[in-house]
């Protein structure tokens, strides 16, 4: 199927979800507010505030750290925010959701992110990390279920699913190493890509970043 729309305006993903979301899944109409950001800073990150988005430009404000080199034209939206303003019961109790979407005016990148502010240890670090993986995975598969908006989706040559979490902790096995010594940022500054079957089925990456490290657009 063939969906005549300009695939290169990520302004166009608003409209993808307050109308061919609304409609594609039976939903009462949407009136929401303050839920869009808009960037071409070179360096910003992003924090999730009680449920608001907020961008900061000076560093260590944020949980999510970007740098984007080219000034890439971006719009962030607070997918949390636009779920939950949805009058549907029905469609949204339980309903798991990622708490930002990210894309470029460009075809250059679509990213879903987490973002917590988590110092957690042992199998309670494992559940979060886990839980915020299968918050991105149910939040692509409502998306992809969209065709207009998968059709979107498969136009930009970047496709993530990240976990951003502020706290500076690794994975096992690497970060008991690079903890000893600090060094997450230095040795992995870009992040650490992860497995995931589900979320690549969907020809997404899986990545988490934690700490300082920061996510090349």
């Amino acid at each position: 199927m063939i969906f005549m729309i300009d695939m290169k305006n990520c302004e166009f993903m608003e409209n993808l979800l307050i109308n061919e979301f609304i409609s594609h899944y039976n939903l009462p109409s949407i009136t929401i507010n303050n839920w869009i950001l808009k960037t071409s800073d070179k360096y910003f990150e992003i924090e999730d505030r009680e449920g608001e988005i907020i961008l900061h430009s000076a560093r260590d404000n944020g949980v999510a750290k970007f740098t984007n080199h080219d000034a890439l034209y971006l719009v962030i939206l607070n997918y949390d925010k636009f779920i939950t303003a949805i009058s549907s019961d029905d469609f949204t109790t339980g309903r798991k959701r990622c708490d930002i979407i990210l894309c470029s005016s460009s075809d250059s990148c679509f990213i879903l992110g987490e973002l917590k502010d988590r110092n957690t240890q042992g199998r309670k670090r494992a559940k979060v990390r886990k839980q915020s993986e299968v918050q991105l995975l149910e939040s692509l598969k409502t998306l992809v279920a969209v065709p207009e908006i998968e059709e979107f989706m498969k136009q930009k040559k970047l496709r993530r699913c990240c976990y951003f979490n502020k706290q500076a902790q690794a994975p096992k096995p690497i970060g008991d190493v690079i903890r000893a010594f600090n060094r997450l940022p230095n040795n992995f500054p870009h992040g650490f890509k992860k497995d995931s079957r589900d979320i690549q089925s969907f020809d997404f990456e899986f990545y988490e970043y934690a700490g300082e490290q920061t996510m090349a657009l």
